[in-house]
Order: C-alpha cells, then sequence, then structure tokens
C-alpha cells in the first residue's frame, strides 16, 4: 500500500495529512495500517496518563512502582520509534539525538 504523509506532535498525540498551527514537529510517511498503529499507541499514552494522574492522588503508592506510569514510558518510546523509522531525514535526525535513542533498538 501506498504511503502517505504526514504531520505529528507527540505533545498534542496529534497526526494530521494537513499542516495547521504547531502539529508538524515531525513528518512522517505511513500506510493506512502504520498510521493506525501509531493512533492506538497515543491512545494507549492517553490511557496510561489517566491512570498515572488517579496514582498521584494515592500517597501511600510510590511512583517508581507505578505500572501506569512504566506503561506510559514503554508506548512513549514505541511513538519515537514509530516516528524514527516513518519519518523524514529531520525526523530520523531528532529522534538519533535524544537521549534514550539507544533504547529505541531494544524495542520489538
Amino acid at each position: 500500500m501506498e504511503k502517505r504523509k504526514f504531520y505529528v506532535n507527540v505533545e498534542s498525540r496529534e497526526i494530521s495529512e494537513l499542516k495547521a498551527g504547531n502539529n508538524d514537529e515531525f513528518i512522517i510517511y505511513g500506510t493506512p495500517e502504520q498510521i493506525i498503529e501509531l493512533r492506538e499507541c497515543f491512545e494507549d499514552m492517553e490511557h496510561a496518563d489517566m491512570g498515572t494522574f488517579w496514582r498521584s492522588h494515592m500517597p501511600f503508592k510510590e511512583y517508581h512502582r507505578d505500572e501506569d506510569n512504566d506503561e506510559f514510558d514503554q508506548c512513549l518510546l514505541k511513538v519515537y520509534k514509530m516516528i524514527h523509522d516513518l519519518g523524514d531525514e529531520n525526523a530520523k535526525q531528532h529522534v538519533e539525538q535524544m537521549p534514550f535513542y539507544d533504547e529505541l533498538n531494544k524495542l520489538d
């Protein structure tokens, strides 16, 4: 299937074929299936983010023993791996400069 151009903003978790505002943090090229997978990663991040919000209201549960936090981190790594794999040269270079870049190669 033919790949199409998309604009991605990780912070707002936006994926769009149209450039608008600041949604062009990264430019990627993907098939509909790849974009669905990326959207699912953003949805998983949203779910984990909500879990960390609720955990923050329970002072007896330690941050470093929070499964939702771990899930959020794993989702974020997967998002950046996909951006690196599907991104244009600028996106690839940007991700390669991130301190956790070596961790991306450990993902399946």
